[in-house]
């Protein structure tokens, strides 16, 4: 019989989980999270329209880390000793380990300009979604003009972008920027996609700035470094993350803008019995930052704790395949498959599928067979989500409407 392990999880969104899920409860296994709630990022811009509300995105960590045979500690883990193997956290416990896996995720990263963090909404949370829907709502359902400018055109500001244009787009008084250092949005992928989305909006109240950079903000402007100066009475700031300070203070990363990085096997490269997962991980081979990829990785490194706690060699991770949905909100929606772009409003189902089947695995339903409930949560979500775009006129056009953009 195996001997009771201790193992200590740092972070329970989408890696730190899908470890957890995978650990056996016959070691112990302690998961770590500021938060009392896991919240399904990938979706939070469906806040922003109101076809999610909060609590379809949330779920309590303790029920779902418990169910396991876990233990969860609602704190804020401040820093990891590699040498004494111990995790210390703001309250004063020191949680020692066999085995730690860091899956801290990253912080919002607002690259030190001026008035970032006083004037603009972050778009990191649950919780800054809802707040910038109340700012939206409360503006435009009085009548407000209303200036809103997205700084970032990546995958976030893109479908915030989508939302606010389904829930608004035709309110008189709204008017889109979003700003982007890149010469076109979604930077990295394959420029049509991004040339698609922009020729959705030719005829809305979005305007483009690529290639421009953010010099400073002020409570209702937005000042370019070119000298133009946009008005903005809702400011959103999509442009990105940066490490978590623990990877740095714990001697994970080399300086406090590096990521931890690790082995192909996803073991530190620095402390052997501390594994890095998801955003937090720096492969020798770079990964997006994905929810699909965190959730492999997650899987992955619970196998290799397991060998490392055995004595046995540990495996690399292997990549999966580049699969996403993009949506951008009621207008369209994109299948990026490897090389491969598909286009089509019918699209917004299989991404609903993709968020109600993972919430389902996350927390399955007691007396009720998965595929039941998942059922009942598909087509729930689907109505106010899908509906319209798969009532049978719509869908036949839209199935027969499904463009390829590239492949």
């Amino acid at each position: 019989m195996r001997s009771r392990k201790k193992i200590v999880i740092l972070g329970a969104n989408f890696a730190g989980i899908a470890c957890a899920r995978r650990l056996s409860k016959h070691h112990e296994v302690t998961v770590i999270d500021a938060s009392a709630c896991f919240e399904f990022l990938p979706n939070i811009h469906e806040l922003l329209s109101g076809v999610k509300s909060a609590g379809v995105l949330r779920l309590p960590r303790k029920r779902l880390l418990e169910s396991l045979g876990h233990t969860f500690v609602c704190e804020t883990a401040t820093a990891v000793d590699t040498q004494a193997r111990c995790v210390h956290t703001a309250s004063g416990r020191r949680l020692a380990f066999d085995a730690c896996v860091v899956a801290v995720g990253g912080v919002n990263n607002t690259f030190g300009v001026r008035g970032a963090e006083q004037f603009a909404l972050p778009f990191k949370t649950v919780d800054d979604c809802v707040a910038i829907a109340q700012r939206l709502r409360d503006r435009l359902n009085a009548g407000k003009k209303t200036a809103v400018v997205i700084i970032g055109a990546g995958l976030e500001g893109v479908e915030a972008l989508g939302e606010i244009l389904r829930g608004y787009r035709n309110h008189p008084g709204l008017s889109v920027h979003v700003v982007e250092g890149d010469e076109r949005i979604l930077p990295g992928r394959d420029p049509r996609l991004g040339d698609d989305i922009q020729q959705h909006c030719v005829d809305l109240p979005v305007t483009f700035h690529l290639g421009e950079s953010v010099a400073s903000l002020t409570k209702t402007r937005v000042k370019l470094v070119s000298g133009r100066s946009l008005p903005s009475d809702v400011t959103l700031w999509t442009a990105g993350a940066k490490p978590a300070p623990l990877l740095f203070s714990s001697g994970l990363a080399l300086t406090a803008n590096a990521w931890a990085a690790v082995t192909p096997a996803l073991q530190s490269c620095v402390a052997p019995a501390v594994f890095v997962v998801g955003d937090a991980a720096d492969l020798p081979d770079p990964l997006s930052k994905q929810a699909y990829h965190a959730l492999d990785m997650g899987a992955h490194a619970a196998g290799n704790v397991q060998r490392f706690l055995d004595g046995a060699p540990l495996k690399p991770f292997k990549r999966g395949l580049e699969l996403g949905l993009i949506a951008l909100g009621d207008i369209d929606t994109y299948l990026t498959a490897g090389q491969r772009i598909f286009a089509g409003p019918s699209l917004a189902a299989a991404k609903e599928l993709v968020f109600q089947a993972n919430m389902a695995r996350l927390d399955p339903p007691l007396g009720r067979s998965p595929a039941a409930a998942l059922g009942q949560r598909y087509w729930r979500g689907l109505h106010r989500l899908a509906l319209p775009a798969l009532r049978p006129g719509a869908l036949r056009n839209n199935l027969s409407g499904l463009r390829v953009i590239a492949g």
